[in-house]
């Protein structure tokens, strides 16, 4: 299955010209049987698993702070039944499985694969991202808060830098069949098996802007399917229910974007366009951890049913700094949701609040921040929604606190609604440990990235 041609002490004897590539996952907790569809369709030598969101690595960070055991994709334990004929076949895999434990998740795989009977499989593991040390010795700038890593020291509890393709493709050199890193990049999950398997060389800057332009249609999964596209009543795609996986076929100069046979959605020009330019903010300046790429020129082409060929792409030097996750404490959360229906909804549920509030007074000093919304009314575009009267309300009540007594205060008042005013219902209520992100910037050159690649 490995495109390329024999494999020599785990190093390609010659490069491919050629190399189909699919997605496996679009974000932490996408579903499986996707990846398992594209896995066994035979079309596919590599799968990219991107499993990590700004959000998603601050649950990570919370967890291995719970359990030093955690803190990683809990389905890459999983994988290796599902995919067992797959890598059997020689199929191989890369993700940011490892999320703030890249070592907790090597060792679920490997046990997973030792217990799917799948030994002499080799797995690599790429440390590195954690740099909770250098952005404490930099003192960096922490520019959304208009602050310092020093003068947040007492909340800052996890730094992972964005990392690019060098540890995948020094793993895949090795012999590695799956390679788990913590925060790789997302296009990079794909750049990494591009570049090892065609030859090309890192700093071959517009060859590398080609593997992250179709890096970034793979990452999202349905996304570039449809997903993102459809948009009622004005776009609908075809049987959005049943939306697969793309894959794309890369070669020097161009990339095919495809889906499977048989599922839904649609990869058409304007689909493929709108994914394109998806989260880029100036298409000529798109910096990754490997290159700087530029979307300006890019031609899109429909070159066969659900099959679109882009090509154009440019690139020049990558960054010489690399973005950072800075995670913070931020106390303990609180949320309570509560339902009012029938005429004068928006009036109960108003004076909820304000019975809310001035129960609250006695923890004021402990709530950082409070917010109460009116879904059906304000919740998503504020004082700007239309006047009127609505039929049903959900308040929302969310709160950061300083303290978990605080945030547990605040969980109870939206609960005992129940009794008044007006009888609410649906009530629901969490309290959880609160950790945000934020961005800062550390030198390329401090970042050391390390890898090792063991034996199933």
């Amino acid at each position: 299955m490995l495109a390329g041609g024999a494999l020599e002490a785990g190093r390609l004897a010659r490069p491919a010209t050629s190399l189909s590539i699919g997605c496996g996952s679009g974000y932490s907790n996408d579903r499986l049987d996707l990846a398992a569809d594209l896995a066994g369709s035979g079309l596919v030598s590599y799968l990219g698993f991107d499993c990590l969101a700004e959000r998603t690595l601050a649950l990570a960070q919370m967890q291995r702070r719970a359990d030093p055991d955690r803190g990683h994709d809990q389905r890459i334990g999983k994988l290796p039944a599902l995919l067992r004929d797959y890598l059997a076949a020689g199929g191989r895999m890369v993700g940011n499985f490892g999320a703030a434990n890249p070592t907790a998740a090597q060792r679920d795989c490997l046990d997973a694969l030792r217990a799917t009977g799948l030994t002499g499989v080799r797995v690599g593991v790429i440390e590195g991202d954690d740099v909770l040390d250098l952005v404490t010795e930099l003192d960096c700038e922490l520019p959304e808060l208009g602050s310092t890593v020093s003068r947040e020291a007492h909340r800052v509890v996890s730094a992972n830098a964005y990392i690019g393709a060098d540890g995948v493709v020094d793993c895949l050199a090795d012999g590695a069949q799956i390679v788990i890193g913590g925060r790789l990049s997302d296009p990079s999950i794909f750049v990494g098996p591009i570049c090892h398997e065609l030859g090309w060389q890192l700093d071959d800057w517009p060859r590398v802007a080609l593997a992250t332009m179709a890096g970034h249609l793979l990452e999202c999964g349905v996304h570039s399917t449809g997903g993102n596209y459809e948009d009622p009543p004005f776009r609908f795609v075809p049987d959005p229910h049943n939306l697969g996986f793309p894959y794309a076929v890369v070669e020097d100069g161009s990339v095919v974007l495809r889906k499977l046979p048989g599922t839904g959605g649609r990869i058409d020009r304007q689909v493929v366009r709108s994914q394109l330019y998806f989260e880029i903010c100036d298409p000529r300046h798109y910096p990754t951890p490997d290159v700087t790429a530029d979307f300006s020129e890019v031609l899109v082409e429909e070159v066969g049913e659900d099959q679109v060929r882009l090509s154009g792409v440019t690139g020049r030097e990558r960054p010489d700094r690399l973005k950072v996750l800075v995670g913070l404490d931020l106390g303990w959360r609180a949320l309570g949701e509560a339902s009012y229906g029938g005429p004068g909804a928006i009036d109960r549920a108003r004076r909820a609040e304000e019975i809310i509030r001035r129960r609250l007074e006695p923890v004021a000093a402990e709530i950082a921040e409070i917010d109460v919304s009116y879904h059906g009314v304000n919740a998503l575009f504020g004082d700007s929604s239309p006047s009127g009267q609505p039929s049903e309300v959900r308040l929302r009540v969310a709160a950061q606190c300083h303290t978990e007594a605080a945030a547990r205060a605040v969980a109870y008042e939206a609960e005992y609604l129940y009794f008044g005013p007006a009888a609410a219902g649906g009530m629901t209520s969490s309290v959880s440990p609160a950790i945000g992100v934020t961005p800062a910037y550390v030198p390329r050159a401090r970042v050391r990235t390390d890898f090792e690649v063991v034996t199933a």
